[in-house]
């Protein structure tokens, strides 16, 4: 295992994939077989032989055994750490307790309706202002292989021009997120929105005071957990979940959507 962790860095990319999978899952790997550790690791089943014959074993079974030989004379498996530190515990807990406050809404009237907006509108524009426009932006593209004209704007940059002909606006959505201190602009687009006819859901922390007064649905995700800035994990769970669903909601288009979206991001040759 030393020589597989000192060599990580130097492999080719699927092996190292393999060798990362391995060392993080130390104590299950006794169980597993070679296709089983590729298909978690998510390569071809060849790539694991080729890593165990880089690292002078002649596949999982040597492998294994040398895992057991070595564990034997140290005197078994080495020993668990504590997964967390007490001083993070109160913390972990907080964003538990957010991610189960954003699961509990499933069920919800206003994830129903975030849904239904979502699915049935034409065109869904997304923004964010400040620290978490890097988030929106990351929804809209989630979003975008899941559904079709999805886009991420930017009032800053683009001044709303792609509001300019309101033309078809009602069949159309805005998903906004937006936390504390809240953006004044925020509150601006999604009443702008709104007056156009356009569909607004709302993603924000546990304080927002001004989203039921223009949204359609309102999600909320608490972000005060203990961390030095507000936590984005709640937030960043429920962008996953309305992706999710918009994708359920029509599986045989949205797959077809990942593969093609697969299929073109191989031939741009970046990965």
């Amino acid at each position: 295992m030393n020589k597989m962790r000192a060599s990580t860095k130097d492999l080719p990319r699927q092996e190292a994939k393999i060798a990362q999978y391995i060392l993080l899952n130390s104590e299950s790997v006794q169980i597993e077989t070679g296709k089983s550790i590729a298909q978690k690791a998510g390569v071809a089943e060849v790539t694991v032989g080729r890593l165990l014959r880089r690292l002078g074993c002649d596949g999982m079974r040597e492998f294994k055994q040398l895992l057991r030989r070595r564990y034997s004379a140290a005197g078994g498996l080495p020993e668990r750490q504590p997964d967390v530190p007490n001083s993070h515990l109160d913390i972990l807990e907080a964003e538990l307790r957010s991610i189960r406050a954003v699961f509990e809404q499933l069920n919800g009237a206003d994830f129903q309706t975030a849904c239904s907006c979502l699915c049935a509108a034409q065109s869904v524009h997304v923004t964010g202002f400040q620290s978490v426009r890097g988030l929106a932006e990351d929804a809209a593209r989630r979003l975008a292989i899941a559904r079709d004209d999805v886009r991420f704007v930017s009032a800053h940059d683009g001044m709303l021009a792609e509001w300019i002909n309101t033309s078809g606006a009602e069949t159309s959505c805005l998903l906004m997120v937006d936390v504390v201190p809240y953006a004044v602009e925020s509150k601006h687009i999604a009443e702008l929105a709104a007056s156009q006819g356009r569909k607004v859901v709302i993603v924000c922390d546990e304080y927002c005071h001004w989203a039921r007064d223009c949204a359609d649905a309102v999600i909320y995700a608490p972000t005060a957990t203990g961390l030095f800035l507000e936590s984005t994990l709640g937030l960043n769970m429920a962008f996953a979940l309305l992706c999710t669903a918009v994708a359920l909601n029509d599986p045989g288009a949205s797959s077809q959507r990942l593969s093609a979206w697969k299929a073109t991001s191989r031939k741009l040759g970046i990965f």
